[in-house]
């Protein structure tokens, strides 16, 4: 019976009392019920209640916005698209309807004042931190997000009365958001475009003739890689189209031996909305981001299966890499790289031993032979094979591990730093894989090509470290754990999209299938009550 009450008296207050109340007595009776009954204002849900309720109350309920700061709320929301955003979901139709309506009444100006402040806290909070939970997309995702307090930026550009730059201001600063965004912007511009499909048939050689070629010709203009499209014989493969396609490769992921084969042609066929999606979903990952990746940092991009070492803003060094299979991801984090070891040893990890060694072992015993591997108790005493009865469950309580030497799983070296995952860098025995353009080949560890080329450059300000010295530790077979000095911040991050120190966008390929997931979250509408 209270209940219904309640609800009765606020519905007629809502009819009677904007008839003798000002603004503010209304936004007073409006935030003070708003823990019984549901939270809207002109008709559209409030998503920041409690920030909504708290930020009218410090300001004892008066109203906040006049014309110049409501007018450059909508200005910034009505460019939300630009980050990838939707304006949709920061109200701005309903704004717009009622910031060009001169004739309001004091219930509506009461309540456009709190779907402005509900608009600005949602909005604010979507650029500081994403709009999308990333462990919703997937829990190997464990980047550190970054920190901001809307509703404290929202009391400061209130009472400065710049709303634009206090936007602003909550915007990544990294340069490949920033780029990202111009490219965003370009390729939005290009939807209008003629973007017939080119069909799939014999690779494509310098100096050859196709038909297919007029078409190719086009759509490498349209996209940048080729700057100018006259020719004598459009279906002739000439040397500007041969340098134009070998950019596409590149920027795509793709070998870039200058052949138009099926997976040059599959890639020349995705459509310009399916790269602005992918503009957008990782526009939405750089929001997830701490703002600084430090002065000194390694940053792998698992879906290019990339590494660079960045010092002081400048690219010191690249090397290929090795990540994990679509089934055992290499995980997104943040960590600092504190030593390396020489010769190490491996021990078989819980996951590879129950999926791979034991099974392995069951159907062969020498398996572990084979592979170097020796048996351990608990008290680290070796265990001889021929003893071990492999159907009892106490195979699985072993430790099982491979000594230093050519074969051992890591190599001659890895590369630690603290993490919650047991992913590390290190050396491989199997330096073949390297030559594979995509390397998802791994159990989540990162292999590197060229390890100890990168050990040699950690140690070079090290006392008595150079490559001579390393090779003669590694000759000896003999473990050897060495601290770094200088520290490098280490970002295992995950990017589809991006665009290069030469402006080029690329895009790679979603070998761990985050892009659809994101996107489907960052098209729905906010939830209808968030925490902040």
């Amino acid at each position: 019976m209270n209940k219904y009450f309640l609800i009765l008296s606020f519905s007629f207050s809502i009819l009677i009392l904007p008839l003798i109340l000002n603004g503010n007595e209304i936004v007073r009776l409006k935030i003070e019920n708003s823990s019984n009954v549901s939270f809207s204002a002109l008709n559209e849900q409030i998503h920041c209640s409690k920030s909504v309720s708290l930020f009218y109350q410090k300001r004892f309920f008066k109203l906040a916005w006049n014309s110049k700061t409501s007018s450059e709320l909508l200005t910034a929301i009505k460019e939300a698209d630009q980050e990838g955003l939707n304006p949709r979901d920061y109200h701005f139709e309903k704004l717009q309807q009622f910031l060009t309506n001169s004739t309001k009444t004091e219930f509506q100006k009461a309540e456009l004042d709190i779907l402005l402040t509900d608009a600005f806290l949602l909005y604010t909070s979507h650029l500081f931190s994403g709009k999308v939970n990333p462990q919703t997309i997937d829990a190997e995702w464990h980047v550190v997000r970054r920190e901001g307090n809307p509703l404290e930026i929202l009391e400061n550009a209130i009472e400065s009365g710049d709303i634009k730059n206090a936007i602003q201001a909550t915007m990544p600063k990294h340069e490949i958001y920033k780029n990202l965004k111009k490219t965003l912007k370009i390729y939005r511009e290009k939807t209008n475009e003629s973007w017939a499909n080119i069909p799939i048939g014999e690779t494509i050689k310098e100096n050859g003739n196709d038909e297919r070629l007029s078409i190719i010709r086009e759509r490498l203009f349209i996209l940048g890689d080729l700057k100018d499209k006259t020719t004598e014989n459009p279906s002739f493969y000439d040397e500007n189209l041969f340098k134009a396609i070998q950019l596409f490769q590149k920027r795509n992921g793709l070998e870039d031996d200058g052949n138009i084969g099926k997976k040059t042609i599959a890639t020349l066929n995705i459509s310009l909305e399916q790269r602005i999606n992918q503009i957008e979903a990782n526009l939405e990952r750089w929001r997830w981001l701490q703002q600084e990746f430090g002065n000194y940092y390694l940053k792998v991009n698992i879906a290019n299966f990339e590494l660079e070492v960045i010092k002081d803003g400048k690219l010191i060094r690249t090397h290929k890499i090795i990540v994990g299979k679509p089934f055992r991801k290499t995980p997104v984090f943040s960590s600092k790289m504190q030593y390396l070891v020489l010769n190490p040893t491996w021990t078989v990890p819980p996951g590879i031993l129950n999926a791979d060694v034991l099974p392995a072992v069951k159907k062969d015993v020498s398996y572990l032979e084979k592979k170097k591997l020796s048996v351990l108790d608990n008290q680290g005493n070796q265990i001889k094979i021929s003893e071990i009865d492999w159907n009892s469950k106490a195979v699985k309580g072993y430790t099982y591990r491979q000594p230093p030497g050519p074969e051992n799983a890591l190599g001659a070296v890895k590369f630690m730093f603290p993490n919650q995952f047991h992913v590390y860098l290190h050396d491989t025995p199997s330096k073949e894989l390297f030559s594979k353009n995509e390397r998802a080949f791994s159990s989540g560890c990162i292999r590197v090509q060229e390890s100890l080329v990168l050990a040699e450059y950690f140690l070079n300000d090290e006392v008595n470290w150079n490559r001579e010295s390393i090779n003669k530790v590694v000759e000896t077979r003999k473990t050897q754990t060495v601290q770094l000095k200088e520290q490098p911040n280490v970002h295992l991050l995950y990017w589809t999209a991006w665009v290069d120190s030469n402006g080029n966008v690329n895009f790679r390929n979603d070998i761990y299938e985050r892009d659809k997931p994101l996107l489907d979250q960052l098209n729905e509408k906010p939830p209808i009550l968030r925490t902040n």
